[in-house]
Order: structure tokens, then C-alpha cells, then sequence
């Protein structure tokens, strides 16, 4: 039988939100880690913080299904990766309302939010974040560990590399190819070019703001 159980790293507001997808996707919430100390032994959403995900055993987390419930890309890029390399599971959320193409590829650790609309025969790679009104059109490819925030599209065949950041309401548009690994795209902003890797970008028509040091 499945093992339906699921903790969830990140006691603050996204892990209230985290414990509402896992809930609907049938999962039993049934603790919160965080390294925040004040946050140590309180209660989220009814449930407990049992302490800290940097003090558990690796034993402790083999076999053990985990949500990461951290916006960070990097972060929650490397701690994912340190929950499979220790036997630990990162299963994928996808809301019930979301709408996501048959032919579509779903990695693994994917959080993806109500009202998306994932296309035809796009790729969605390991610990993406999708949030709500979401849409992501035909053969794009979604890099590993990236986060589209709220009532952004992306255009048709779109690569957008590793750890790329898309702000609230930003509009990827179709004839762009490649946005570059680790870069931030700011809210509201319509990309009409290609954007460099581990660069802000923001605006209308979307331009290169400064590098990311």
C-alpha cells in the first residue's frame, strides 16, 4: 500500500499552502520542520513543528515522503536533492483543478497550483513551484528547480533553463527561445528577447536590469 503519510519543510505561509495541496492530493500532513527555533515545537495549521530538518537522521528520512515548501529555487533545489540522496521521497502536487496535457512530462518534486493550463508536449523538470493561472503553451521545457509565479504565460517552444525565477503576471512571449539559467524575470514584465543566464530582467518590453552577483 502507498505510504500516504508526508512532512512538510517550511512552517511559514507557504507551508500552510503546501499543506492544503498535499491534503487534496490525498496526503496525511503529519509534521513541520523548520530552522527557525521560534518556530520549533509550535503549531501550523493544527499541525506540529517536530524541529529541525537539518538535525534528522538519515535513517529517519529513507522512505519518508517530504514537501519543500520554500520559494527559494536554490535552496529548495539542494534540499530535495539531499531527501533523494538519503532514501527520502518528493512527490509531485498537482491540483485537481489544474489542466495538464497528456502528453506533457511531469518531473518529480513539482508543486503545481490551481487553474494552470500546461500544453501539449511541454517538460516540466524536477522541484518546479507552478502557481495558480499559470500558462505554460506547447513545447516549452521548464528547467529544473524554477518557480512561474501567479497569472504568468509562457509562450510555444520556450527553454528556460535551472533556477529561473518568472515574477507575478510576467509574459514570456512566443519567438523567445531561451531564457538563461538562474535568472529573475520581474513582475509584470513582457520578455520579447532572449534573456541572459543569472540576470534580472524587468519591464516593457523587458530589459536587462543587472547581473546577479
Amino acid at each position: 500500500m502507498e505510504n500516504k503519510d508526508i512532512y512538510i519543510i517550511g512552517a511559514g505561509t507557504y507551508g500552510e499552502v503546501m499543506y492544503e495541496l498535499a491534503i487534496l492530493n490525498g496526503y496525511n500532513v503529519k509534521g513541520f520542520y523548520d530552522e527557525d527555533d521560534s518556530k520549533v515545537y509550535s503549531s501550523v495549521m493544527d499541525v506540529k513543528v517536530k524541529g529541525k530538518f537539518s538535525n534528522l537522521r538519515d535513517e529517519v528520512i529513507q522512505n519518508n515522503n517530504y514537501i519543500v515548501a520554500i520559494g527559494n529555487n536554490k535552496a529548495r533545489s539542494e534540499i530535495m536533492d539531499k531527501i533523494n540522496s538519503k532514501g527520502g521521497l518528493t512527490p509531485t502536487l498537482i491540483h485537481p483543478k489544474a489542466v495538464i496535457s497528456e502528453s506533457a512530462k511531469i518531473g518529480k518534486g513539482v508543486y503545481i497550483h490551481g487553474n494552470t493550463y500546461i500544453w501539449t508536449k511541454t517538460n516540466i523538470s524536477d522541484y518546479c513551484i507552478i502557481s495558480p493561472n499559470v500558462v505554460i503553451a506547447h513545447h516549452s521545457s521548464i528547467g529544473k528547480a524554477c518557480l512561474i509565479s501567479t497569472q504568468s504565460g509562457v509562450g510555444a517552444s520556450i527553454t528556460i533553463k535551472d533556477n529561473v525565477f518568472v515574477g507575478m503576471g510576467s509574459t514570456l512571449v512566443t519567438g523567445v527561445s531561451l531564457i538563461g539559467e538562474g535568472s529573475i524575470i520581474g513582475a509584470g514584465a513582457v520578455v520579447l528577447k532572449n534573456v541572459e543566464k543569472e540576470s534580472v530582467y524587468a519591464g516593457i518590453p523587458a530589459k536587462k536590469i543587472r547581473d546577479i552577483i
